[in-house]
């Protein structure tokens, strides 16, 4: 349905709307120092747009953009079980499987086939330009961040499935989800994606000797010797052999041409952070909030682009001033740490998979543009899963018992002892 690419744009927002009242309505709302900075923060952005650009339909566009989705991280926190959360991610596993191969059909269509269709149906397709004639594959979003984002959820949601479900087709259903997982890397042709999901990878093999020491589950162990076999069975996929053609060759052009990994990757991520920070010529008050976002930029200019900076912390910072860009930085490194903490706390209680989540949530709560709704979407899933795989494993429930005062009262066999007692 490319023709309701606007509508669609904002269609998570009356659902997101929604579930607040439904949760506010069972008392469930969750009311923390997160959620009451936001509200603090939103006023103090919406009393500076008048000293930016001034309109406010794309300041309200920026307050939404920067706290309306926040109470869902802590909802889904909340609301997912740690069995409700395996049958999320059961379903992830499973939907990783179909995904990879839409993105190997959007790799080998061209830009004008139906799976390639950009916005609003444009023939000009919304690949994004890879390597070697081919086109880095948007799935089932319109550009490849969506995919990049994706993944890594889908790698951690994969180990979580693989150490802790007792499903009996854990083995088989986790061996091809691997595979999938495994082709879509070097098909997407992103370094977003490689290196996302390289972080789960490394953090979810760290996990499994760290949880269960040496003695693993049957069906883990044989899913994670055979996850280690399909690599090198991957390599004879025909889809994998030209990703990984077109992949090395973008590495080498993006990457190594422009100084190699420190130069192309870490020195951007720095000009993205703290280059926006240290830099002085931040005006005070701001353009106003919403400014450096595609849909301030169509109603202010009239054409789509990113204003002040593509960088989050430049927009947040551009945007909104010294002052209040200050203060949205220090909220978006606390909430990032909190997970990182709650993390830790579950590394310590002896269960590592939420460590595994953080590594595909803390850059997206961190950095991540969440003035671009397929970022903030996997920026507010992604952290409500970390939250909810921070969740205690349920114990085993105390057996119940109808007459508990009479079996703590004192059992008397006669009646003389009853009177001494």
């Amino acid at each position: 349905m490319p023709s309701l690419s606007n509508p669609l744009l904002l269609i998570r927002d009356p659902l997101v709307v929604l579930i607040y009242s439904v949760a506010a309505a069972m008392r469930r709302f969750p009311f923390n120092i997160f959620i009451s900075s936001a509200i603090g923060l939103a006023l103090l952005e919406a009393a500076i747009v008048p000293f930016g650009h001034g309109n406010p339909i794309v300041g309200a566009y920026g307050i939404r953009s920067d706290f309306l989705h926040v109470p869902m991280i802590f909802i889904i926190g909340r609301t997912l079980t740690p069995a409700r959360l395996m049958t999320v991610c059961q379903a992830a596993v499973i939907l990783s499987i179909p995904y990879t191969l839409l993105l190997v059909a959007q790799f080998y269509s061209p830009q004008s086939a139906w799976v390639n269709r950009g916005l609003g149906g444009s023939l000009t397709g919304a690949g994004f330009s890879g390597a070697e004639g081919k086109f880095r594959p948007p799935g089932t979003f319109s550009f490849i961040t969506g995919p990049a984002a994706l993944y890594p959820m889908f790698a951690a949601c994969w180990f979580l499935y693989v150490y802790k479900s007792k499903d009996k087709f854990a083995s088989l259903l986790g061996s091809i989800s691997a595979l999938a997982i495994l082709v879509a890397i070097p098909v997407s042709i992103s370094r977003s994606l490689f290196i996302s999901v390289l972080l789960v990878v490394v953090a979810g093999v760290a996990a499994g000797p760290l949880r269960f020491g040496i003695r693993l589950q049957a069906h883990t162990a044989i899913v994670l010797l055979g996850a280690i076999c399909l690599a090198p069975l991957a390599l004879t996929i025909p889809a994998v052999q030209d990703g990984l053609f077109a992949f090395s060759s973008r590495w080498t052009a993006s990457t190594t041409s422009q100084g190699g990994v420190k130069e192309a990757i870490l020195q951007r991520f720095y000009n993205d952070t703290l280059g926006a920070v240290l830099n002085p010529n931040v005006p005070f008050f701001g353009s106003g909030t919403g400014y450096s976002t595609n849909f301030g930029q169509q109603q202010l200019r009239s054409f789509v682009g990113f204003g002040n900076s593509e960088g989050e912390f430049g927009r947040l910072l551009y945007d909104n001033g010294v002052v209040v860009g200050g203060f949205l930085l220090m909220y978006r490194v606390a909430l990032a740490l909190f997970l990182a903490i709650r993390s830790f706390h579950g590394w310590f209680r002896n269960d590592q998979i939420a460590f595994v989540f953080l590594m595909a949530s803390f850059l997206l709560v961190l950095s991540g543009q969440w003035s671009q709704t397929t970022a903030q979407g996997a920026a507010t899933i992604a952290a409500g899963l970390t939250l909810a795989a921070c969740r205690p494993q349920p114990t085993e429930k105390p057996i119940k018992r109808r007459n508990q005062k009479k079996l703590l009262a004192p059992r008397i066999k006669h009646p003389a002892l009853a009177t001494s007692h």
